[in-house]
């Protein structure tokens, strides 16, 4: 049985040019080289695609978020102007007010009625 076993491991050694490895046919090997190259260009191109669209779609979505900020700063200076506008008159009333104030402590009874802030 030893003896088969050799005989047949001796066999096996000569057919193959590396004992435990199958030969390879080159067309073959070439073939599935090929498809899988073809394969991997296809993941590839789709990868390619899909990166493009993600792009595209964070490109739209930072232009909208920079026109919502420059939206809100362009409200925020309107707000600020008006409450500003708001200040100086409620400054100036304030002022007329005092004037008339001291203008009706000094005697000046028409101006007792005058201005209220």
């Amino acid at each position: 049985m030893r003896v088969a076993l050799l005989v047949l491991a001796a066999a096996c050694a000569a057919a193959s040019p590396t004992f435990g490895q199958p030969v390879l046919d080159r067309a073959a090997y070439a073939a599935e080289i090929a498809d899988q190259n073809h394969r991997t260009d296809l993941l590839n191109a789709a990868t390619v695609q899909r990166n493009a669209e993600i792009d595209a779609r964070n490109a739209a979505t930072k232009a909208a978020y920079e026109a919502a900020v420059a939206d809100h700063r362009r409200a925020l200076e309107a707000h600020d102007a008006a409450a500003a506008q708001a200040e100086t008159e409620h400054q100036r009333a304030m002022e007329a007010w005092r004037v008339a104030v001291a203008a009706c402590k000094a005697g000046d009874l028409s101006a007792c009625a005058g201005p209220k802030p």
